[in-house]
């Protein structure tokens, strides 16, 4: 990734007007003339959004009170997220204290060219465009264009040591993602989409990386897979690649989906935060309202077969994430909860 500091030339940052505010009142960027300001675009159905976010609360709470401004850009990908109670939900449960700005239509990333999120964008004292983060980057040296910009715009106290609490390189390439609707998916299934029919699907045995694969009566959407079978009867498959596996699922009231790797109940050891076994023994995810749910953890870099068995129709899947794990927190100095 070419950085914009790299070639810098004035570019006005454009304003940033969104549908809703969090945190704070509208404010704008020429409220903070003279001032450094972080822009932070993210996603809360992005896994790579999520994994993100505790680092830029650190930035925040080492930056903030010496002058940076630090404002969230909520541009979903979905529609179900730009509810701003859901929004709400997740700024209080990750604990973002900064303001942050629904962008439901993506005019603000737009303005800014964001191809995705997340991405940082730093906005100078003079509020010119300075860098653009997005794909693959260094943690410490974003934080040390911070600190340059900080001493810019007339802070000359103690600035913070550059010991990141991440590795070196926040790497896109970390995480991969499989969409399931016919509008942009990855249905392996030879038979293909039958785009907003219930339709039976056949599973071929036979899988291949950066695919899903459907058994049984499902409905593609543009966005998801709905299932539409009857209990077990169906199920969705992805092969994990010997990396942590999350999907972001829904449905209209509580509802259960057992999973297996392969034909064989899941391993303990590879169970994900949001899974748990039942009475039977069985590997058991809850879902109700849409969220990522952590799914497996693979500790060992296995690769695996998943299967997704949904224990009653209406349950609908959006995206299926892979990632293997490089922004780790350094234990000898945790990430401040306050």
């Amino acid at each position: 990734m070419k950085s914009l500091r790299q070639t810098y030339q004035p570019t006005k940052a454009p304003e940033i007007f969104g549908d809703h505010w969090f945190n704070a009142e509208p404010i704008t960027i020429r409220d903070f003339q003279g001032q450094l300001i972080v822009l932070l675009f993210w996603d809360y159905t992005s896994p790579s959004s999520l994994r993100l976010l505790p680092l830029v609360n650190e930035w925040f709470q080492r930056y903030a009170p010496l002058g940076a401004q630090f404002i969230g850009v909520h541009s979903p990908e979905f529609s179900f997220a730009r509810d701003p109670n859901a929004v709400s939900s997740m700024l209080t449960k990750h604990e973002i204290k900064f303001p942050v700005v629904s962008d439901n239509e993506q005019f603000i990333a737009n303005a800014y060219r964001i191809s995705g999120a997340p991405s940082i964008v730093l906005i100078d004292a003079s509020g010119n465009i300075y860098d653009v983060a997005q794909q693959s980057f260094s943690a410490t040296r974003l934080e040390r264009s911070i600190q340059y910009l900080l001493r810019q715009s007339g802070f000359f106290g103690e600035l913070p040591v550059l010991d990141s609490l991440y590795n070196e390189q926040l790497n896109d390439q970390s995480t991969a993602e499989i969409y399931t609707g016919f509008l942009h998916g990855s249905l392996g299934n030879t038979e293909g989409y039958s785009p907003e029919m219930s339709a039976m699907y056949q599973d071929p045995h036979y899988y291949v990386e950066g695919k899903f694969y459907a058994h049984g009566i499902w409905r593609a959407s543009r966005n998801s897979m709905v299932y539409e079978g009857e209990s077990q009867d169906g199920y969705l498959i992805c092969t994990s690649n010997g990396a942590d596996v999350d999907v972001l699922i829904g449905s209209e009231k509580k509802e259960s989906v057992r999973v297996k790797i392969g034909d064989d109940q899941m391993p303990v050891e590879l169970m994900g935060d949001d899974m748990r076994r039942d009475s039977k023994g069985n590997s058991i995810l809850t879902t109700g309202e849409e969220q990522i749910v952590s799914v497996v953890h693979n500790h060992q870099s296995e690769n695996h077969i998943v299967k997704f068995i949904p224990m009653n129709s209406g349950i609908t899947f959006y995206m299926f994430s892979f990632h293997k794990e490089q922004l780790r927190k350094n234990v000898e100095r945790p990430i401040s909860k306050n």
